[in-house]
């Protein structure tokens, strides 16, 4: 490949990275910034109700049954250190809730209508998709079982 072959392929290839950047801007922009918000509130409040549930199964079985055993090892340590740890467990859940809080209520004062707080709302949808999908799986899946096995056991002793 000769010298100007080569700067062909990497103009071609600038541009053609500036031409998708352009398409995937004016996207955003054409985002209803209502509609990401309307669609934010429910994954919001979803995820912080799931985070409290899952908090709040945990403290039940390690509370009610001597075979439950915390399985994320960060949580194990905290939870053992009693009342202080159980403040810090709740402080680490809770904070991954900060950032998304202001990807929630980001505004654009000024109306520019720009794409950067389109970006932050539709990042924030994909962490909170996500977010939540977990936090199912860990509350139907994990918690509750281990809760209802536990009490079945207390109640046939």
């Amino acid at each position: 490949m000769g010298l100007t072959e080569e700067k062909t392929a990497k103009i071609s290839r600038r541009e053609s990275y500036r031409q998708a950047d352009t398409s995937y801007k004016n996207w955003l922009s054409s985002l209803d910034l209502q509609k990401l918000d309307n669609i934010l509130w429910p994954l919001y409040i979803a995820f912080i109700c799931l985070n409290f549930l899952d908090i709040y199964t945990t403290s039940l079985a390690l509370g009610n049954s001597l075979v439950f055993q915390e399985r994320n090892i960060l949580a194990a340590r905290l939870f053992a250190m009693n009342f202080q740890g159980f403040v810090l467990a709740l402080l680490v859940k809770f904070a991954p809730t900060f950032p998304l809080f202001y990807a929630v209520f980001v505004g654009d004062s000024k109306s520019h209508g720009g794409y950067q707080i389109r970006l932050i709302k539709v990042s924030a949808i994909a962490a909170l998709i996500v977010g939540d999908a977990f936090y199912v799986w860990v509350v139907l899946f994990n918690n509750i079982p281990t809760l209802v096995s536990g009490f079945t056991g207390y109640i046939q002793n």
